[in-house]
């Protein structure tokens, strides 16, 4: 299985620092995309605490167990610790935390584990899909029925999450184990990026057949063209024919 990937990430028009945090090792087959949030400077902190401690808890993938779904849910449990005790350390930094998806590759199967709002998207064929489901009230108030899809992508509310790694030490990890197929595409982006695009307009630049390194700097470049409110993270992910 050959992969070739590319992280990014670009602070956008409107925000003063980068609380964006991504990360890629083809070689290991892991990817992550982290978007903290908290007080000053303390979404940087807690985006990259989790990054850190997702890569020092999964180890090369040559003698990570067969089991890697419940590798996934100690290392977000980990890194939920390390950034409650950071803040805790820290008046400053309390209430910091952030969302994080991951995409673990391996022997032909791809493993996801995902909390917050931030997204995992995978192109197959002309297909796209969000695979991640988002932790926010808007997207459980669509998914119970209560508003409609184009209601939830209007709302003032839809930033609201409930939950977040770093705020407890519960997580519910949505977690998915699924086969890869070559041509595969992976897209890992914070809501930096989803905010700004839909769906389609998404799907549009994936299915371009650029280079990895061209698709990622596509999106980014598009959601600044849509008005870049955020700081904007993705990471790209193909698995070659």
């Amino acid at each position: 299985m050959i992969l070739t990937a590319c992280a990014l990430t670009d602070i956008g028009l409107r925000r003063k620092n980068n609380e964006d945090c991504v990360f890629a090792d083809p070689d290991n087959g892991l990817f992550i995309v982290a978007d903290g949030m908290g007080g000053h400077l303390a979404g940087e902190v807690a985006s990259q605490l989790a990054v850190d401690t997702l890569r020092d808890h999964l180890p090369p993938r040559t003698s990570v167990p067969e089991d890697a779904a419940i590798c996934l849910q100690q290392a977000f449990l980990a890194a939920s610790r390390s950034i409650l005790q950071a803040a805790t350390a820290d008046k400053s930094r309390r209430g910091m935390g952030t969302t994080l998806s991951v995409l673990y590759l391996d022997n032909g199967i791809a493993q996801l584990a995902h909390v917050g709002d931030s997204r995992i998207y995978r192109l197959r064929g002309t297909d796209v899909e969000q695979l991640s489901i988002d932790h926010s009230l808007v997207a459980e108030q669509e998914r119970k029925g209560l508003i409609s899809p184009e209601d939830a992508r209007n709302s003032q509310l839809r930033n609201i999450l409930l939950q977040a790694v770093g705020l407890e030490n519960k997580l519910d990890v949505f977690r998915l184990r699924l086969p890869l197929q070559p041509g595969d595409l992976f897209l890992l982006c914070s809501d930096g990026l989803s905010d700004m695009l839909d769906d389609e307009q998404i799907g549009d630049l994936l299915r371009r057949n650029l280079s990895v390194e061209q698709t990622a700097s596509q999106l980014i470049e598009a959601a600044k063209t849509a008005g870049g409110r955020d700081n904007i993270g993705v990471v790209v992910v193909k698995i070659a024919d």
